[in-house]
């Protein structure tokens, strides 16, 4: 097998995780994982691992952008995002289902305990979810431009009070009547 990405490359196998092989290329630091490979792996492991916060450790991700040829059947392979607060994309061989992780992506994914969970991020649902993250994010921007960061800061703070106040609709009316003291 060739790596997808330098194409010269000639992947060698390297243990990944007990019980799981990868093809790597030394040049990049890419790998490739066998969907069969994969799958035996998850069976072995006793079940998903939640998933974990953000820690400290710094991954430099060097997602590659450009297309990429499967190096098991030679089809192109698709990207998906991972999201999870991760920012990069994984890709899938619409054929063989092979999964090519460019440099430090497995490690990213591992640090969150999302590595056990990569067959579902190629699913509608987490798909769906990425985009309503991906959503959210720049709706929080253009409100933290809009109202300034402080005003901002403080309009979440008070919606937080609001959401969890038990008179919370008494309260919404009142202050979006323009004249609450006039009977």
């Amino acid at each position: 097998m060739d790596c997808p990405v330098c194409k010269n490359a000639g992947l060698t196998r390297e243990k990944l995780e007990q019980d799981l092989i990868a093809y790597a290329c030394a040049q990049c630091g890419g790998r490739m994982i066998v969907a069969n490979d994969y799958s035996h792996w998850l069976e072995k492991q006793q079940g998903t691992l939640p998933e974990k916060p953000f820690s400290d450790i710094s991954l430099e991700i060097h997602d590659v952008e450009k297309a990429k040829f499967c190096p098991e059947c030679s089809r192109l392979m698709v990207k998906y995002k991972v999201g999870h607060g991760l920012d990069f994309k994984i890709d899938r061989c619409g054929g063989c289902g092979g999964v090519w992780l460019d440099a430090n992506e497995w490690e990213a994914m591992k640090d969150r305990n999302l590595h056990d969970e990569i067959n579902s991020v190629f699913t509608a649902p987490w798909q769906a979810g990425v985009r309503q993250e991906q959503n959210s994010q720049t709706l929080d921007a253009l409100y933290a431009k809009k109202f300034g960061d402080p005003d901002y800061s403080k309009i979440k703070e008070i919606r937080s009070w609001l959401d969890a106040h038990p008179k919370r609709q008494a309260i919404l009316h009142f202050l979006s009547d323009d004249s609450p003291y006039k009977a």
